[in-house]
């Protein structure tokens, strides 16, 4: 009996707070339409076809607003970009949007170039050594963040502390984002108030960028006016922990892939080399001619979308592609499942960055920065920083894999992709300067 009242009350939402991605890939992959499901007392509705997407993010956006789930990032994010609607939205993403395009971008990606080139020769010095690839990948994304975006320099110490801080934080909010009532966000817990110290530990890093605001933060400071002086500490802190923590966890599995792959290795090494100086220096005028490159990390965006999950909630009422959509429903759409769709892609589950090569993927089946008005406003820095990566680690180095076939790691379907219950761990050879092809 108490079995049937808990099946009744929470519906879907133990099996899919276990599991998340099986979840929407059991209830999605190979369906034509958006498929509804319970969880707990919300009606939800996932989303995982191209023209559904495309009917929420861009032709009915206006049917559609943020969800509830991600207002779970408020206490960390605040009103940043990622979290905020309406005018404040508006004016931030209008405030910053020249400063992730043409001139500002290029200088921007030229001084992230200066941090990848210098964390490279230093990384050599690592040889042997078994090398957590989320840990190296996250302090080294956000040195380059902080470079292209703050124009700022951040020491090993300060890296390691704000990649401590922020992990603290990501699995704080994945652990909580699925529960009905979070009663560790209400009361003051031991889990709590370690989460509202890592919240400390970021405030205090970006201190330093909000009294000196330079690049986007310098184009946010006359909002303060209008909205108060948290826009500039909400923004960093989403640049910040949003800007490093997805690019970092896309550079990890990158990384590990190419380590798994030699073929793929011997596949990109005739161009990184030819856009490298022989895997220690990189001209950021040379990422826009690097088709392979630029190939592998879109299938690595492909198969392990960083943002793997976007919620909306409707408005109104609504059908989707025949689904009934009720006023009030959640719609959690899946970049991880869209990229997985039989009906779109050849062979879904075989990463194979050829296929980038070959054809032009339909712009509705291929979003890992999102769509519409709300598509990421950092998606070309962060193509250009795994661009990079790609062509200094294959130039400079052997990558020996030491956590298994990567086709039996599953990463963790949180607030944002997680790593492996096991990791993603490798170990480095460098290459010697007599083998690297002139």
């Amino acid at each position: 009996m108490f079995a049937k009242i808990k099946e009744a009350l929470m519906g879907d939402l133990p099996a899919f707070a276990a599991d998340p991605i099986g979840f929407v890939e059991s209830r999605t992959l190979g369906q034509p339409a958006p498929v509804p499901v319970q969880l707990g007392p919300k009606k939800a509705i996932l989303v995982a076809t191209p023209s559904a997407f495309r009917h929420v993010l861009v032709d009915g956006r206006d049917r559609y607003g943020k969800g509830s789930e991600q207002a779970r990032l408020r206490p960390l994010l605040g009103d940043g970009l990622i979290t905020a609607s309406g005018d404040r939205w508006k004016a931030a993403r209008d405030a910053v949007k020249s400063s992730f395009g043409g001139a500002s971008l290029q200088q921007g990606i030229g001084m992230a170039m200066g941090v990848l080139c210098q964390e490279t020769a230093m990384l050599a010095a690592r040889e042997g050594e078994l090398l957590d690839l989320h840990a190296l990948m996250g302090e080294l994304t956000m040195k380059m963040v902080v470079a292209a975006l703050f124009h700022a320099r951040m020491d090993t110490q300060q890296s390691a502390a704000v990649y401590g801080a922020g992990v603290v934080a990501h699995e704080r909010l994945t652990e909580t984002m699925w529960r009905a009532i979070d009663l560790d966000m209400l009361l003051p817990t031991r889990k709590h108030r370690r989460f509202k110290g890592a919240i400390r530990t970021l405030e205090t890093h970006i201190a330093g960028f909000l009294s000196n605001p330079c690049g986007p933060l310098a184009a946010l400071a006359p909002l303060q006016q209008q909205f108060g002086p948290a826009v500039l500490r909400d923004e960093a802190m989403t640049m910040l922990v949003a800007g490093f923590e997805t690019t970092a966890m896309a550079a990890a599995w990158l990384v590990y892939i190419l380590s798994t792959r030699p073929d793929l290795v011997d596949w990109l090494r005739p161009e990184a080399e030819g856009a490298s100086n022989g895997g220690w220096g990189l001209d950021p005028a040379r990422l826009r001619d690097l088709p392979r490159c630029k190939a592998m990390v879109q299938e690595v965006l492909r198969l392990y979308p960083s943002t793997w999950w976007v919620a909306r909630q409707a408005l109104a009422d609504d059908v989707i592609d025949g689904t009934p959509v009720p006023k009030g429903a959640t719609i959690l759409l899946s970049p991880w499942a869209l990229h997985r769709q039989p009906a779109q892609w050849a062979e879904p589950s075989v990463f194979n960055p050829q296929r980038f090569m070959d054809t032009v993927p339909d712009k509705f089946a291929f979003v890992p920065f999102g769509m519409g008005p709300r598509t990421c406003v950092g998606a070309q820095l962060a193509m250009a920083e795994l661009t990079a990566l790609a062509v200094m680690m294959v130039s400079a180095f052997d990558l020996i894999p030491e956590s298994g076939q990567v086709e039996r790691l599953r990463p963790v379907g949180g607030v944002t992709l997680g790593p492996p219950a096991r990791g993603l761990k490798i170990r480095i050879s460098t290459r010697k300067a007599a083998r690297i092809a002139a």
